[in-house]
């Protein structure tokens, strides 16, 4: 090879490095987000899912209100067709989407009972029936007893009698589904994704917030409460008492299953995530925020959201925030392993309350879809990541 050649191949090759240290760069900033509105409809909403409920390939926005259930179709990000579920059952935010009965559709359990869909549901109203479970704060779709089907979780918001509880759904759905106790409830703490396997045992475990409770057989009848996650000055507690949201993931890459939470319910929530040392041995604390923030964390969803290859966290205003503060967060995970955070508002005025995320037009990136508490506005918001570049001047 000539002298010339060889230099032209270590230009070309510093060239295709320099590229791709920009390529990685720009994976790494965080999007831009827009904002479209989706509906105005109900008040003091939950009960949120997104899923694909008519199967054309893209996902939708469940929400209730106290039971009464709607979906709205995905058209295109400005275009969002409302449809009835039904209504019926009683709970508080409590809600998740899965496939109940096995017949390929998605249905919507929300609490006392669950919503089947009818296989054409922009047609037909979704059939009801009552599951025999307890109105509660929270659902997790979740297979606590390791037999292939999903079962769901409920954490009752009961004062007089707080529970958490697992319930096993039988071959035939419209049967009553069979309560087994796990432990003690407290306000909110497993909601959204608080069930996996903490101890790397190869079964399900469930994190109440401020605990965690071993599945000690394997098969969701046997629970060993575990008090592991001790925060700085304590857990604050608001006027329902305690609440958290809490994600189970392997934040720091380290092959364990961390656990994320923000706190919710009053005016000066954090987020942090504890770090799991030995199998779920002991834990450590890790803030994300700082101790003081001003706002009511009542969402919580952990996602590559600017497509670097680690998780991001996103939260937002709850509804004790006051109006003039209400923003929608991203805290980049600035080292891949949880040690740093940057902070980004990726939208002001927005509320957010049980916020979900996911790949809503199926173009590659993480959505957020969310809406208030008390109002109706709800909200899509679209992230840019996967924008083509803009085309060059001529």
């Amino acid at each position: 090879m000539s002298q010339h050649m060889r230099r032209l191949k270590m230009s070309l090759t510093g060239l295709t490095t320099l590229l791709g240290l920009i390529n990685d760069r720009c994976a790494a900033e965080m999007p831009r987000f827009e904002v479209h509105p989706i509906a105005a409809w109900g008040n003091e909403l939950g009960q949120t899912s997104l899923a694909d409920v008519d199967r054309d390939g893209d996902l939708d926005w469940i929400v209730g209100q106290h039971g009464e259930m709607r979906w709205y179709e995905f058209r295109n990000p400005k275009e969002w067709i409302a449809h009835e579920i039904g209504a019926g059952a009683k709970t508080d935010v409590g809600g998740t989407a899965f496939d109940v009965d096995g017949d390929g559709w998605v249905d919507q359990v929300a609490g006392t009972a669950w919503y089947r869909n009818p296989g054409n549901p922009r047609d037909a109203r979704f059939e009801f029936f009552q599951n025999g479970a307890i109105s509660c704060h929270d659902n997790v779709a979740a297979d606590l007893n390791g037999d292939g089907r999903l079962d769901v979780v409920a954490l009752s918001n009961d004062a007089a009698h707080p529970i958490l509880a697992w319930y096993e759904i039988p071959a035939n759905p419209r049967d009553r589904w069979q309560q087994r106790l796990i432990g003690d409830g407290i306000h909110g703490g497993v909601d959204p994704r608080g069930v996996s396997d903490l101890d790397g045992d190869g079964d399900q475990d469930v994190v109440r917030g401020n605990a965690w409770f071993e599945n000690h057989d394997g098969r969701g009848k046997s629970w060993h409460e575990h008090a592991a996650f001790e925060l700085p000055g304590g857990g604050r507690t608001g006027p329902f008492g305690l609440c958290l949201k809490t994600w189970v993931i392997d934040l720091d890459g380290d092959q364990d299953l961390d656990v994320v939470e923000s706190e919710a319910d009053f005016e000066d929530c954090r987020v942090f995530w504890f770090e799991n040392e030995g199998r779920a041995k002991s834990w450590t604390y890790h803030p994300v925020t700082a101790e003081h923030t001003g706002q009511d964390f009542h969402a919580l969803a952990v996602a590559d959201f600017d497509g670097d290859g680690d998780a991001d966290i996103s939260s937002g205003s709850g509804p004790l925030t006051k109006a003039a503060q209400q923003r929608a967060f991203i805290w980049e995970n600035r080292n891949g392993h949880g040690g740093a955070w940057t902070e980004h508002v990726i939208c002001e005025g927005i509320p957010s309350h049980e916020t979900k995320a996911a790949d809503v037009d199926q173009d590659g990136d993480v959505d957020l879809c969310t809406k208030p508490w008390q109002g109706n506005q709800h909200y899509f918001l679209r992230n840019r990541l996967r924008d083509p570049p803009p085309a060059k001047d001529q």
